[in-house]
């Protein structure tokens, strides 16, 4: 069958290829056939060894990558009842657990859920990974639908996948939203649904941002000792700030210093920057992704809604995946590119 995998871990190259079909799924797993899919930002950095010792359990070597989907269930595993053969399924994969860059591929169950006609194929082939990397960084800084509305919120990142996805579901949820973009995404996240925008650049611009709760989904600076908008936060006296960072240390920290070291050192700055922030009565989080199947299907009714704004920004086929994947430039920004199986 057709897959793109990794054959080299110095390089990260990602090539399409033929291997065997895999056996049937195990117990609790699901068989599914590939409608489409996307790229992640991590998924290239995961490529090249990125927190390999704490993802890669069975080592170096030729594997299949990526983490999105939108598939179609071929077979289902003992212990598997809720789900058939046919139906389409909405998938989310941590690197630990299986990649979605193949014709034919299993995942536990927990990492799918099923979609109804109503969310199409294009939205839901981005969606999965970046919508519950969203959906965990909005639970962790406490916001959901019960009591978002009128909360002062600031993304940083909005333009991005995960940026977009969490905007959309803030906006949809109440949310007094402002955004950080460059300056070439600020329709974008307008469009999403912004009630202001920031440049990025702007250091005054920055300065004046007027929020209570932060999500930082940008990359960090000096090694995550810089933080300009956390350093807003403390300097602010109003009930209920919170700030949650998914862009943390630990993969680094492990890719550098192996399991243990990497985590102790990781875990030495978030308790540092915990405690002080909760000196400040600030919640501090950082997020790491989680399969969750019941998060799966809430993304999945939420994105079938067709007054929902879009966040697909591009849409190539299958063949095409290799070279925006290997390109150093990195998925291309606004919201989700995703690559569809073509005849499907």
């Amino acid at each position: 069958m057709k897959a793109f995998i990794i054959v080299d871990q110095n390089t990260g190259t990602l090539r399409p290829t033929d291997i065997p079909a895999p056996p049937a799924p195990a117990d609790n797993q699901v068989q599914l056939e590939l409608i489409g899919t996307s790229i992640n930002p991590i998924d290239p950095l995961v490529a090249k060894g990125y927190g390999a010792p704490l993802l890669e359990r069975k080592g170096p070597g030729a594997r299949i990558t990526g983490r999105d989907a939108v598939a179609r269930v071929i077979e289902v595993g003992k212990g598997v009842t809720d789900l058939r053969p046919g139906q389409r399924v909405l998938v989310a994969a941590s690197p630990r657990t299986g990649g979605t860059y193949a014709a034919i591929f299993n995942l536990p169950r927990k990492c799918v859920a099923p979609i109804d006609d109503s969310l199409s194929d294009a939205t839901a082939a981005g969606l999965g990974y970046a919508g519950l990397t969203a959906l965990q960084a909005l639970a962790a800084a406490g916001l959901s639908a019960d009591n978002a509305r009128g909360k002062l919120l600031c993304i940083n990142g909005a333009s991005g996948g995960v940026g977009s996805i969490a905007l959309v579901l803030a906006r949809r949820w109440g949310a007094t939203l402002t955004a950080v973009a460059s300056e070439r995404n600020q329709d974008w996240v307008r469009r999403l649904g912004a009630d202001q925008t920031v440049d990025y650049r702007d250091p005054a611009a920055m300065a004046a941002i007027d929020a209570d709760i932060i999500l930082n989904f940008a990359a960090p600076g000096d090694n995550h000792r810089q933080n300009p908008l956390l350093d807003r936060l403390l300097r602010r006296d109003t009930p209920g700030r919170a700030y949650v960072n998914t862009t943390n240390p630990v993969l680094s920290s492990v890719t550098d210093k192996g399991v243990v070291g990497g985590l102790a050192t990781s875990g030495g700055i978030y308790l540092k920057k915990r405690l002080a922030a909760r000196r400040a009565g600030i919640r501090y989080r950082w997020v790491l992704f989680q399969e969750n199947a019941e998060q799966l299907a809430y993304l999945a009714k939420f994105f079938a809604d067709p007054d929902t704004p879009t966040i697909v920004s591009d849409i190539q086929p299958l063949k095409a995946l290799p070279d925006v994947f290997n390109d150093p430039k990195g998925p291309p920004s606004p919201g989700k590119g995703v690559f569809m199986v073509e005849g499907v």
